[in-house]
């Protein structure tokens, strides 16, 4: 033993051999990691691990428990070395477990358990090891453990080592008193014995000498336990054993259930997990027994070893109440286990067999009694170790109880009631520890924040509030409503959210508006969360809502009305006024946020607002008072600011701060009423319908507020636009706040304008009457067509501005019944003017093509109305153009037809003139005016394309076809202009997207043949030569993905034209015409996949948008015309098979299916006809290499399972075309392997691959698809067998 630690430094001091180090200077350290790597690999011939681990524990005095000598404390580097050395003998240890005696194994498994646990050395010293080098000889013996858990414990072993024999004998010598676990005997029931005995040992009636030995002693038992479990439960922190998936599957299982039901022999019987549960829950007990206990008679110690111990014993409670069960059974992943500390589940549900140790009520009471004795209260005059200590052992404790609220059903529960006395024992311990707090901070006033006690307290506020948040959410509130605690609940969610907010409040003006010198604002934010949380999920319960509830509900709701409606204004007046302080202050500091965290804030702000108005929606009349409160005291200051408009002057932080609370009144304004409707139907939340309908209490007060708000709304958006027609840069007309209000009737019109007569004749009466006629409705139409006319003209450049503006307009053209009111809206009548008149000026154009352009639309029209207008992006003014149109659908309407036709004709009339001038060279396609027209007409006819949701959409492609050459002509002129080649593709591309399952057989034809025309010309100029660089990264994926855009369009108008509906009417035959055959079609679609193929294998294949299209072409037509893919060039199909090897493997599923489908069909095909007969003579392994990297890549990987069923398609043909080829390609991954794996894997495949399958893999009947039902079961087993003993871990 002696000079082991000097040779294993000489050793990790030299570079290991053929070592290359990394370029820069020598480094040490990064030599020393080298050495120990390769030593750890090699597997320590010299056992230098486990010598040293002996050699440097004697001659510190960590071993033989001797009276005579005291342990002294390692230095840093003897502590570093030690724990190298104890990770170092696991990893070897566990890599060549059958090359160590059995004896020896279980020997150096008891030995670091000991070193570990701190019973080496003479129990009454002081001086322990470090924590880092005990957990790691935990963590050592915990692997042990495991890896010995599925042996016989009676088996022995052929291996005789004299080296070996002398450490067991040596370990015995330096440690005569070392607990050995007998291996003729259940060694797992000893190990539990043993622990259970080291955990009661502190709560015993001894001496208190030793003591602290005791706690420490106890502590670490605790400790090894939950890294037990942590092992078995496959957390993050388990070791390698280098042991197939069948061997963790095994041990999860006879952890949890035992091997009683296994015809096996093992070292257990009972359940580990169990057993761990009884050794826990009884310490547990006697802890908490114990703190009780003194804490009566006023002689509770608190002292360090006893509040780790006790920590660490909840801990390991909380890991065994967290273990997932079943989690062995299928695919199970063990790196996914759920025992990893902080992660606890929403939902438990534990075996029937926890029952009596879970469901109890006077251990629920003693928790929250221990807790409250152990929590540091305002007094706590303690040394800050302590003081964090208890902090600790609290907020484990709070852990627990957080798990235990987790436990809301299954089988631990004999009935309802039951499970509501269970959820209220737990409710009224949450509550009198959240009342505790409140009382003392009411009298006392806040503690200062940044001390250790105020931290310990706001950890337990959240700590209790999220108990709470989780019991609402798994009890539900027609449990929770039942309980008799229920009103000190909604009191208390409602007191505490309103000490949230009033504290943040003041902490916020303490600071001036700067966020980031806040003290606690995370954690309040995180606690208010929570209790948002509570009130949004017992506001929209179905319970509630549905009206299934009966008087229990109308109880609940009433209820709620009354306790926890009231938080509502304290909430929108801290927010709102927080948000202001906080705009005062980035003005005046001149800062603003950056665009990822404005984005992450308004995404954190929009979801607490929609909780928010969950919660205000539980009191709707009160809700609508507070707003209109808060609103009435903005709007005189706001109406003077707006005043001042034109005054000159700059962005002041009382002007800024005055602009933010109008916008977050307008927020929670519009949270309150509407709901997000984005993709639906808008409708009117039923809340807000049920308090205004008739007969209910104060029906006719709430509408008329709600009417009001709206009007004061009103009022305040058309002074700011008004203003802004005169002003448009006047600072104090604030384009965001034109935003918001915007989106307010964005989200408000369509949902309240003319409701739909089945929902007005169910709640006839009430806020759906109050816009529910034409002449009710109008004026509103008016006022939303008025605003967002003045903003496309006076705010031209304001593009969030303007994607409200045509979101507004385009949400209210969508509804039928709207649409005849727009007919009468005279500024709408102008926005479709404007439209016209505009639809031939560029940005560019002169004064007289301006007033030329005005006079053949209408008299009506100012100079500066369509100046403003043509200032409007071309991507606006399409936009606007299909929002027209979609407005202007309506066939029986003479007013809608005549102005759809004439925004159609006003764009097919610009567009000829183009055309002619270009074909006349009259304009040459190089000027630059020239080319702004031609974006232009792009541009609009892109909008027109995207009016599909009109009335009669047929109507589209009668107009669109007759331009459908002219445009792809323009490629003719522009093919080397990305900016236009990229317009025309986007435009076909929707084009065919929206109308192609509407199209007639002649419109068909000649969306093919422009597009063949516009695709051969794009290809030319774009693909061939194109320089495709790496993805960066300094760029967002995002960001340099649009670079690409023309391909990514190119790709999609490729797929659309290859559908099968597409392709059968331009191949329907006439009298007049003989139609496009489909080969014609498909000869397109290949010559522009020829053309895309090279540049996908370049870098493309990175960005994961493009790569899906990408994939979802080449799939479609590998699967749907193999045979013209097996005739491209050999440079192209090989390019195109690394494309499919390379997809086959992708983490995206979508990818990877379309890849190995194309891989199934191509072999599918040259099974059939031998297609790639000439391929193979220019390169014969092309089909060898597909199955090797099959097997490798994809069905010897755990990806397998998400693409199971297409991988076992592609393996079939494989091995029909070449039996032969596929039996060495096996033979070969078997050598690869130990032989009891050899033979498993072979057999394996025999299985799998049998004759009379491989005979029928392309026979078509039924008799085909038997033999392939039959292999695609058979494949599962064959990956779930395979899988189990090659994957390794």
């Amino acid at each position: 033993m002696e000079g082991s630690t000097e040779s294993l430094r000489q050793i990790l001091c030299t570079a290991p051999p053929n070592w290359q180090p990394p370029p820069g200077p020598p480094n040490p350290i990064t030599v020393l990691h080298a050495s120990l790597e390769h030593l750890r690999n090699t597997g320590d011939e010299q056992y230098l691990f486990l010598r040293t681990i002996l050699e440097v524990l004697a001659l510190n005095g960590y071993l033989g428990g001797n009276a005579n000598s005291s342990p002294t404390h390692l230095t840093c580097e003897m502590e570093q070395l030690l724990f190298h050395c104890a990770t170092g003998l696991r990893h070897v240890v566990l890599f060549r477990w059958d090359s160590y005696q059995p004896s020896l194994r279980a020997c150096i498994r008891d030995f670091v358990l000991a070193v570990g646990l701190g019973l080496t050395c003479n129990a009454s010293d002081s001086v322990r090891l470090p924590r880092t080098v005990s957990m790691a000889c935990l963590s050592c013996a915990s692997s042990f453990w495991k890896r010995g858990w599925t042996e016989d414990g009676d088996s022995d072993s052929r291996v005789t080592n004299e080296q070996q024999s002398y450490l067991e004998s040596l370990i015995g010598n330096v440690q005569p008193d070392l607990q050995r676990f007998v291996s003729n005997q259940d060694e797992t029931q000893q190990l539990f014995a043993f622990v259970n005995t080291l955990l009661a040992r502190p709560f015993e009636q001894q001496p208190s000498i030793d003591l602290q030995s005791r706690q420490y002693t106890g502590s670490m038992t605790a400790s090894f336990l939950s890294l037990l479990i942590g092992e078995f439960s496959g957390g993050n922190s388990s070791a390698r054993y280098n042991l197939p998936i069948e061997f963790h599957r095994l041990c999860h299982h006879l952890f949890e259930s035992g091997s009683d039901d296994l015809s096996v022999s093992v070292n257990c019987n009972k359940s580990g997990l169990d057993s761990t549960l009884h050794a826990s829950m009884a310490a547990l007990s006697s802890l908490v027994g114990y703190v009780l206990g003194n804490a009566s008679s006023g002689a509770v110690q608190f002292d360090e070893c006893f509040l780790e111990m006790g920590s660490n014993i909840i801990d390991v409670t909380c890991d065994v109440l967290s273990w997932e069960f079943g989690a062995s059974a299928g695919k199970w992943d063990f790196a996914s286990g759920s025992s990893r500390r902080g992660c606890y589940s929403v939902l438990l549900r534990p075996p029937q067999r926890w029952r009596d140790t879970l469901i109890n009520p006077e251990f629920l009471g003693a928790m929250f009694s221990c807790h409250k004795s152990v929590r540091v209260g305002r007094d706590g005059d303690q040394p800050r170790i302590l003081v964090e200590k208890r902090g600790r052992m609290a907020h484990v404790l709070r852990q627990l109880l957080l798990q235990l609220s987790s436990v809301a059903s299954g089988p631990v529960f004999s009935d309802e009631n039951e499970r509501a006395a269970y959820s209220g024992f737990l409710l009224d311990g949450c509550l009198n520890a959240l009342e505790s707090i409140l009382n003392d901070e009411h009298q006392h006033g806040q503690l200062v924040e940044g001390s250790v006690v105020a931290d310990l307290l706001s950890a337990e506020i959240v700590d209790l509030v999220t108990i709470l948040s989780r019991l609402t959410s798994n009890f539900k509130i027609k449990v929770m409503s039942t309980l008799p605690s229920f009103s000190r609940y909604l009191n208390a969610l409602c007191h505490m959210g309103k000490w949230l907010l009033e504290t943040s409040f003041a902490e916020c003006q303490r600071v001036e508006g700067d966020i980031e010198m806040m003290e606690g604002v995370y954690w309040k934010n995180d606690a208010l969360s929570h209790v948002l949380q509570c009130s949004d999920a017992n506001a929209d319960d179905y319970w509630l809502v549905s009206g299934t509830g009966g008087e229990e509900a109308i109880q609940a709701s009433r209820a709620l009305a009354s306790m926890l409606a009231p938080l509502y204004g304290p909430y929108c007046m801290c927010r709102v006024r927080m948000s202001s302080l906080e705009e005062h202050f980035i003005t005046k500091e001149g800062g603003d946020l950056d665009e990822i965290r404005e984005e992450i804030s308004a995404f954190g702000m929009e979801e607490e607002m929609n909780s928010g108005a969950s919660l205000g929606r539980l009191d709707v009349l009160s809700s609508i008072k507070t707003l209109s409160e808060m609103f009435q005291q903005c709007m005189p200051r706001l109406t003077a600011l707006f005043d001042e408009a034109g005054m000159g002057g700059d962005m002041t932080p009382e002007i800024a701060a005055l602009l933010e609370e109008a916008r977050m009144l307008i927020l929670c304004a519009g949270h309150l009423l509407t709901d997000d409707c984005s993709g639906e139907t808008p409708d009117v939340p039923e809340s807000i319908i049920n308090a205004s309908k008739p007969g209910m209490p104060n029906s006719d007060t709430c509408l008329a507020s709600i009417a009001s708000l709206v009007d004061l709304l009103r009022s305040m958006a058309e002074k700011q636009a008004t203003l802004m027609a005169r002003f448009p840069g006047d600072p104090r007309l604030s384009p965001l706040l034109a935003k918001t209000i915007l989106w307010f009737f964005r989200r408000f019109g369509p949902a309240y304008i003319l409701p739909s007569s089945d929902e007005y004749r169910e709640n006839k009466g009430g806020i759906l009457a109050a816009y529910s006629t034409p002449g009710t409705a109008q004026p509103l139409v008016d006022f939303c067509t008025s605003l967002c006319l003045m903003y496309f003209c006076h705010l031209p450049q304001e593009k969030e501005v303007h994607d409200e503006t045509t979101a507004l307009l385009k949400a209210m053209a969508k509804k039928p019944f709207v649409r005849q009111l727009l007919m009468g809206c005279s500024s709408f009548d102008k926005i479709v003017a404007l439209s016209s008149a505009t639809s031939c000026l560029r940005h560019n154009a002169s004064a007289s093509e301006v007033a030329t352009s005005m006079k053949t639309v209408s008299d009506d029209l100012t100079l500066d109305v369509v100046t403003g207008y043509q200032r409007l992006p071309y991507s606006d003014r399409a936009r606007i153009l299909t929002c027209i149109i979609i407005a202007c659908s309506d066939m029986q309407n003479d007013k809608s037809n005549i102005m759809l036709t004439g925004c159609l004709k006003a764009v097919e009339m610009s567009f000829s003139n183009l055309c002619q001038a270009l074909r006349e060279k009259k304009a040459h396609s190089s000027n630059i005016n020239v080319q702004e027209s031609a974006c232009l007409s792009i541009f609009l006819y892109g909008g027109i394309v995207l009016a599909s949701e009109m009335s009669e959409p047929e109507r589209i492609p009668l107009f669109i076809t007759p331009s459908l050459p002219h445009l792809s002509g323009l490629m003719t002129f522009y093919a080397e202009d990305l900016t236009i080649c990229e317009g025309l593709l986007k435009l076909f591309r929707d084009y065919a997207e929206q109308y192609i399952d509407m199209l007639t057989r002649e419109q068909c034809i000649e969306l093919f043949t422009a597009s063949a025309s516009m695709l051969k010309l794009y290809s030319e100029h774009h693909c061939k030569n194109r320089d495709i660089s790496k993805p960066s990264e300094a760029l967002e994926d995002f960001e340099e993905e649009k670079n690409y855009s023309d391909v990514m369009s190119a790709i999609q108008l490729l797929i659309h034209l290859g559908t099968k509906d597409f392709t059968n009417l331009c191949n329907t035959q006439t009298r007049s015409s003989q139609g496009i055959k489909t080969g014609q079609i498909t000869d397109v679609i290949f010559f522009g996949l020829q053309q895309i193929i090279p540049l996908m294998t370049q870098g493309l294949l990175q960005f994961p948008t493009l790569c899906q299209h990408y994939f979802t072409l080449v799939g479609f037509m590998v699967e749907t015309y193999p045979e013209k893919l097996c005739a491209l060039p050999f440079e192209l199909f090989n390019s195109l098979v690394e494309s499919l090897l390379f997809g086959m493997a992708h983490s995206d599923q979508m990818v990877s299916k379309s890849s190995l489908q194309g891989i199934s069909s191509l072999a599918k095909e040259h099974l059939k006809t031998h297609a790639l007969g000439t391929h193979l003579t220019t390169n014969p392994d092309i089909f060898d290499v597909c199955t090797r990297r099959l097997i490798r890549e994809v069905i010897f990987q755990p990806i397998i399972w998400d693409r199971l069923e297409p991988a076992g398609s592609a393996l079939l043909p494989l091995a029909a075309i070449n039996v032969q080829g596929f039996i060495n390609i096996v033979n070969n991954f078997s050598r690869q392997l130990s032989e009891a794996k050899q033979g498993r894997l072979i057999s394996a495949f025999e299985q799998l691959i049998k004759p009379d399958v491989l005979s029928h893999v392309v026979t078509e009947g039924r008799e085909g698809r038997v033999r392939r039902v039959e292999f695609k079961s058979d494949f599962e087993m064959f990956v779930r067998e395979t899988q189990s003993f090659l994957v390794v871990s």
